[in-house]
């Protein structure tokens, strides 16, 4: 029989678990046109809560334009523009005239021009030059021009904004995009992305985009809502697992949701009748197996310090630049403290808090860390 579980891509109805109360914040914000930020690690469930929460939005406002962004791909600022000028024009013209009508009314200086020798009309560059300060802010403006023509309330939704930090000046890009946004009424955004460590930097340490958006945290979806939710899954298909065990496979992975339908899905495929503890070892073992050449490969390119602070971290250290600490781990000094944690939160390993533990970004890695690498 099919497996209940769904790992590889986003859920939805009876699969969509434990968000209800961020749906909610989320279309009562896009209702009050205010903006939104959500970041955490990959798979934690941005792209799901974000999706369900749209799709509950359509039902009750028909006056309104989503435009989806991925910036994955994207290292420069002309590149962007241009993907996120056709995505959005792409929502409102469909023939060639109308995209030639959107390019003259509101996008006059920029160095574009309507191709009709793809499958769908779409704008290309005219030239090889680099947008200057005036083509940029007309280009982020456009979603408000859009907008206040047609009379439609526009939603931007953005992923993986950290990478913009890719870009040769984000820094003045940020500034532009922070002017631009802030003048626009009739457009909201959704900004998200993958890497944790990236994303504080962007708001919280260089504060861009301060008070511009409202963020909402993925915290860990409530264990009894996964366990129940896995223990009815076996039972539709005929199968038993004990709430302890459902308990187990969730606390494996620390609650990761992508983790736990995975892990949940091996125990479902591996089991004949019943899940047990001799079901869950194998389950677990299969899903590292999965990840063990891609954690191979960053335990690799770490440094020995590196390597050292990662186990601190696994013994739940707090303060690493303590003298005690610091011989014990043969960490050096303070100031190469100071020097691994920033290596570490740029690798996206670890995310600190001087007032707590430091924390591992995938639990997964945490564990092949604990029984694998640093195993007796």
């Amino acid at each position: 029989m099919e497996s209940p579980f769904e790992y590889n891509k986003r859920v939805q109805g009876s699969q969509f678990i434990g968000r209800s109360t961020e749906v909610a914040q989320v279309c009562n914000l896009l209702r009050n046109h205010r903006n939104i930020l959500i970041y955490g690690p990959a798979k934690v469930g941005k792209q799901s809560l974000v999706y369900n929460a749209i799709e509950r939005l359509r039902h009750d406002l028909k006056d309104i334009a989503i435009c989806e962004t991925n910036l994955f791909n994207i290292r420069c600022v002309e590149a962007f523009l241009l993907r996120f000028c056709n995505e959005l024009v792409s929502h409102f013209a469909q023939t060639p005239a109308e995209w030639a009508h959107i390019l003259q009314r509101h996008l006059p200086h920029a160095p574009y021009m309507v191709d009709t020798t793809a499958r769908e009309p779409e704008y290309t560059y005219t030239t090889k030059n680099p947008l200057n300060e005036k083509q940029m802010e007309e280009l982020l403006m456009l979603p408000e021009s859009l907008a206040c023509e047609y009379g439609t309330h526009v939603i931007i939704y953005i992923k993986q904004f950290q990478d913009l930090q890719l870009f040769d000046d984000p820094h003045h890009l940020f500034l532009l995009m922070e002017k631009v946004w802030k003048r626009q009424k009739n457009t909201n955004y959704i900004i998200t992305g993958d890497r944790l460590n990236a994303m504080e930097e962007i708001f919280l340490k260089k504060k861009y985009f301060y008070h511009f958006a409202e963020q909402i945290e993925l915290g860990a979806i409530e264990e009894k809502a996964f366990t129940d939710y896995i223990i009815k899954g076996f039972q539709r298909a005929g199968k038993v697992i004990l709430p302890e065990h459902a308990s187990a496979i969730y606390n494996l992975v620390g609650g990761d949701p992508w983790y736990t339908q995975h892990l949940a899905d091996l125990c479902f495929n591996l089991s004949k009748g019943y899940v047990n503890d001799k079901v869950i070892k194998q389950a677990i073992s299969h899903l590292i197996n999965l990840h063990d050449y891609e954690f191979h490969s960053i335990a690799y390119s770490l440094s020995k310090y590196q390597i050292r602070m990662i186990k601190a971290a696994l013994d739940g250290v707090v303060k690493f630049t303590s003298a005690d600490i610091l011989d014990k781990y043969k960490l050096n000094t303070s100031a190469n403290v100071s020097r691994l944690k920033d290596a570490l939160s740029k690798k996206e390993i670890l995310w600190f808090n001087d007032k707590q533990p430091a924390r591992f970004i995938d639990p997964l890695f945490k564990l092949w860390f604990t029984d694998y690498f640093f195993a007796e």
